[in-house]
């Protein structure tokens, strides 16, 4: 008589069914239980510093608490008030000038560089790792020394602008420069991690495509344009959604180096909650504008998910 096994077992020879799946006691379960076992770590690591945070975040924007008064429920009020803050409104543009006018720079100058450092010559390794310091540096440590440098009277960049017949010039303390000043710092500090990004591509672009192109009599502008630049494209869509992520995330050069000023023209969003929750001790209202910055952060991911997908239909 042939014994049939209910769903998820399997009939053993003598006819008893045997469990498949985690609980089952195949070798095939077993290895899942000890998989299982061993990433329990990480997975209680991200469930408490990442998924309860973020509901807890959620829960506290729901009340008024000044951390040294009683929590007072609210319900959502808190969203509305913020889209009717000046204050917020301008952290949030002012999010999107400093990440986009950090970002674009970054991708064609770390694209050329690429370019670059991918051919072979004299000293490639030396130019390399000397680029590349920059991020290795804390980001904290290197926004003090742009401190310096930005100092209006001993400061490297004061002096060479001063060259340029350029005086008076106080890149911080100008709401016309305080900008331009975080935007400088920070493409100089990013774009060598994306600059490898961009040669890992490139490294990964067969030499045929480019041997069969020589030979047809294809120039050098035609290699990049129709093989290099199509090829690469997967791995340039990755630098455009993680760059953008990182940008508008970036806190400590405006806390070190103007605190959001002068005015409010470099109050970027992550300063706008930070302020708001420590300084000004509101942190259902901070919790709520976090909320939002996660949500445009989801929003980025999703746009890049729609290109990814595509590029793929391509």
């Amino acid at each position: 008589m042939t014994v049939h096994a209910a769903p998820g077992l399997t009939a053993t020879h003598n006819g008893r069914p045997r469990r498949n799946g985690v609980f089952g006691n195949t070798l095939e379960a077993r290895k899942k239980r000890f998989g299982l076992l061993f990433a329990l770590p990480a997975f209680l690591f991200f469930g408490m510093f990442y998924v309860y945070p973020l509901f807890q975040t959620f829960y506290v924007s729901l009340f008024s608490w000044g951390l040294l008064d009683e929590p007072n429920f609210l319900g959502i009020a808190n969203y509305p008030r913020l889209f009717a803050d000046k204050e917020f409104l301008n952290s949030v543009w002012v999010s999107f000038l400093y990440a986009f006018g950090v970002v674009i720079p970054i991708w064609g100058i770390a694209l050329g560089l690429a370019l670059i450092f991918n051919q072979s010559f004299r000293g490639r390794q030396a130019y390399l790792t000397t680029y590349y310091i920059p991020a290795v540096i804390s980001l904290t440590v290197w926004s003090l020394i742009w401190l310096l440098m930005y100092n209006p009277t001993f400061g490297l960049f004061t002096v060479v602008i001063r060259w340029f017949g350029f005086t008076g010039v106080r890149m911080l303390d100008e709401p016309s420069t305080a900008m331009l000043a975080m935007i400088i710092l920070s493409i100089w500090k990013g774009t060598p991690v994306y600059m490898l990004i961009f040669i890992a591509g490139l490294r990964a672009i067969p030499g045929d495509y480019y041997e069969a192109a020589t030979v047809d009599g294809a120039r050098a502008w035609q290699r990049l344009a129709f093989i290099t630049l199509p090829l690469l494209r997967p791995v340039f869509l990755y630098v455009m959604v993680i760059s953008i992520i990182e940008a508008f995330k970036v806190f400590t050069p405006m806390y070190l180096l103007t605190n959001g000023g002068p005015g409010s023209v470099t109050r970027v969003l992550s300063m706008f909650i930070f302020q708001n929750g420590f300084q000004y001790l509101k942190m259902g209202y901070a919790s709520a504008a976090s909320v939002i910055f996660l949500l445009i952060l989801l929003l980025l991911a999703i746009f890049q998910f729609r290109l990814l997908r595509f590029q793929q239909a391509d």
